[in-house]
């Protein structure tokens, strides 16, 4: 028998869709396997004579439960995750070279994820160590958080330890959260079998099980966060003994991460594994030890008020993380630079080349760090506002509540920004604009008159997507403006002064920002709709796996792939021919699949993708791993068929002897639907593939 398997793309597709698209009224479904919504379906009655349709369902992972909405705080962590699988590899004669190099940039992208931490961090203890607990002590104000400043107000120690529990309290719940999708998809085991040893970076088999290294960075993360919160507690009573153990936790971990076997995945069983996987659980609680330390200590000696500032050696801690941040981001720039000048481009095609000439790991890593230090600004500004008045400097406004310095020259840079991106959007809109009126000789030839207009503007629309680039680099620009304007007036002392109009403007931008990012979040926890829309960005980012930041968002692949290569190899045993359809984000998991496929299973397998992104944004932005050498892999490994339509803005080419290009809308009959990315089951020519595939 021949079994058709369909893989779903983004935006959660129901069962019925993936089985009867484009049916008023679907067929019964039967279950096969399922747990938790996400599994496998399949119709009944078949609807094709000779044919076994199935769907395999996914969606659930990352846009079913109303958590997901919460997913939205995790998304810096989740950007610098992606960052490490963009980086490329200097591939020369199909051999790596530079080895030593990447190996720093992996280790120096890790520390980077670690800084992001802490920098997450610092937006808690900012807000209720510095300002609520310290600050307010000292600085009269009214409203209904009055009551702030003398609650406990002789006894700072008491309400530093009070106010700590909140940054301790969220670490604790993104220790948890972390630790329980660590169970559910980070171990689950991959079906063992015997793909080559010597192919693409995809063939590896650990790569989809990341349980032990994914769970010793969560247990250095998390026990360099306990440090960090212990270690601002104890800079504003400081006790030697405890500053020197904090010091000591904090180098450790920071080494521990920088190694290569940290995050490298090898077999769990082995010996040297389980020590290092040992000595990462005792720094998490050495860590969490020397907090509860730093809690407690200071409460056993007389009270005493807090001093007019801010809280002490706070502002020093953020100053230093920023500059560590600048400088990892410099030296892994600098680095894919040279991995990028050295990779052999293998696309052969100057539109899908490699995206922002190989850079798009530092630029990532960019976003990744102004997203994070947005959230942190417009929460302690909200905050600052809500229980005083804010400033960066006391002699400007006495009794105020003091924010750092380096805040003012960010919220300075924020309406830039915005005018950037708002010119950035003209340009996109202007383009699309003159290529819809430009002359399409495919449009010419194939369509009546009328017609033109409706499908160039379709057409024009879907080729925005190869401008993205354009977008991302500057967002990324933008982000190095900033860094530079901080680094600058920090290192020179300039006396120039923020212009309060331009901080002000910041100031309500990051704040409305804060508020809509809430405001999106609890609509999406509370609208399934919005959360399949939300949910587009896990379903994109979060295919990768763990391997630099273990807060980020759990890995789907890491149940998806196991399940399927099961699934296929049950049903190759029985006799069956089974060919993958995969439909988008549901062709990039297809191809991995294939790839981890064992050689002797792989002559009944049969690959089709539909609105496929491998090449259009796959392998641009991840050259590493979906190269034009990768996706050979993949073609040698089976029959395979790509249909791609011009109104897609997602979908695209793969090579072109593979391809097919499906005509959309379909022409005659007029006015025929336009359905861009969607539904491709329905064509003709899908259908006449998929038997194509299938016929000797």
């Amino acid at each position: 028998m021949k079994v058709e398997l369909r893989i779903h793309g983004v935006a959660g597709a129901s069962p019925g869709s993936v089985l009867y698209p484009g049916s008023d009224k679907p067929g019964k479904l039967l279950e096969d396997g399922v747990s938790g919504g996400v599994g496998f379906y399949r119709p009944d009655p078949q609807p094709t004579p000779g044919w076994i349709r199935q769907a395999y369902v996914w969606g659930g992972l990352t846009s079913g439960s109303r958590t997901r909405a919460l997913w939205l705080l995790l998304l810096p962590f989740a950007l610098v995750n992606i960052a490490f699988f963009m980086t490329p590899h200097r591939i020369i004669d199909g051999k790596e070279r530079s080895k030593p190099l990447r190996k720093t940039i992996d280790s120096l992208q890790r520390l980077f994820a670690l800084s992001l931490t802490a920098t997450a961090l610092f937006g808690f203890t900012g807000v209720y160590l510095n300002i609520l607990a310290w600050q307010s002590a000292h600085t009269p104000f009214g409203g209904p958080l009055s009551w702030l400043s003398t609650l406990n107000a002789n006894d700072i120690s008491l309400r530093l330890s009070l106010s700590s529990l909140i940054p301790a309290l969220a670490l604790s719940l993104m220790w948890l959260l972390s630790n329980r999708t660590w169970k559910h998809t980070d171990q689950i085991p991959v079906p063992q079998g015997a793909p080559p040893s010597n192919g693409p970076l995809l063939t590896r088999r650990r790569m989809w099980n990341g349980g032990p290294p994914v769970g010793r960075l969560r247990s250095l993360h998390v026990g360099f966060g306990f440090t960090l919160i212990a270690t601002t507690l104890t800079l504003a009573d400081p006790h030697p003994w405890l500053l020197t153990a904090e010091a000591i936790i904090g180098a450790a971990i920071v080494l521990t991460v920088a190694l290569p076997q940290a995050a490298t995945r090898k077999d769990p069983e082995a010996e040297r594994e389980r020590r290092l996987t040992a000595f990462c659980t005792s720094l998490r609680w050495a860590g969490l030890l020397v907090y509860v330390a730093a809690l407690l200590v200071p409460l056993s000696g007389p009270g005493k008020q807090a001093t007019p500032g801010a809280l002490p050696g706070f502002d020093p801690m953020v100053e230093s993380v920023f500059w560590t941040q600048i400088a990892l981001m410099v030296v892994v720039a600098i680095g894919v630079a040279i991995l990028a000048r050295g990779h052999e481009d293998t696309s052969g095609d100057k539109r899908y080349g490699r995206a922002l000439l190989g850079l798009a790991a530092p630029a990532t890593m960019l976003i990744a760090w102004t997203y994070t230090a947005a959230l942190a600004i417009g929460a302690a500004f909200i905050v600052a506002e809500m229980v005083g008045t804010p400033a960066f400097s006391r002699f400007q406004v006495p009794e105020a509540i003091v924010l750092p310095e380096s805040f003012a020259w960010a919220l300075y840079a924020v309406p830039i920004a915005v005018l950037m991106l708002i010119a950035l959007a003209l340009w996109l809109w202007l383009t699309y604009r003159r290529t819809a009126r430009k002359t399409n000789d495919l449009i010419s030839s194939h369509y009546p008159q009328p017609e033109h207009e409706r499908v160039s503007k379709a057409w024009a629309a879907a080729a925005l997507t190869d401008r993205a680039q354009a977008v991302f680099a500057t967002i990324a620009l933008t982000a190095i403006g900033t860094l530079i304007l901080v680094g600058v007036i920090l290192t020179t002392q300039m006396t120039t002064k923020p212009s309060p109009p331009l901080v002000l403007a910041g100031a309500i931008i990051l704040i409305v920002f804060v508020i809509a990012l809430m405001v999106v979040g609890y609509a999406a926890y509370r609208l399934p709709s919005l959360r399949r829309t939300v949910g587009v960005l896990w379903d994109i980012s979060t295919f990768w796996p763990r391997a630099t930041h273990p807060f980020a968002p759990p890995c789907y692949s890491e149940r998806v792939i196991p399940e399927l290569i099961t699934r296929v190899n049950h049903l190759i045993a029985d006799g069956n021919t089974v060919v993958l359809s995969g439909h988008s984000q549901g062709s990039v998991i297809a191809a991995a699949v294939v790839l981890q496929l064992d050689p002797a299973a792989r002559p009944s397998t049969r690959l089709l993708t539909h609105g496929s992104p491998l090449r259009r944004l796959y392998a641009r932005y991840f050259p590493t791993y979906f190269d034009m050498t990768t996706l050979r892999e993949v073609q040698h490994a089976t029959p395979w068929n790509n249909l791609y339509r011009n109104s897609d803005p997602i979908g695209g080419p793969v090579a072109t002897d593979i391809d097919q290009a499906v005509w959309d809308p379909v022409s005659p009959p007029p006015d025929s639907p336009i359905r861009g990315h969607i539904d491709y089951y329905v064509d003709d020519e899908y259908r006449t593939a998929l038997n194509s595939l299938t016929t000797p």
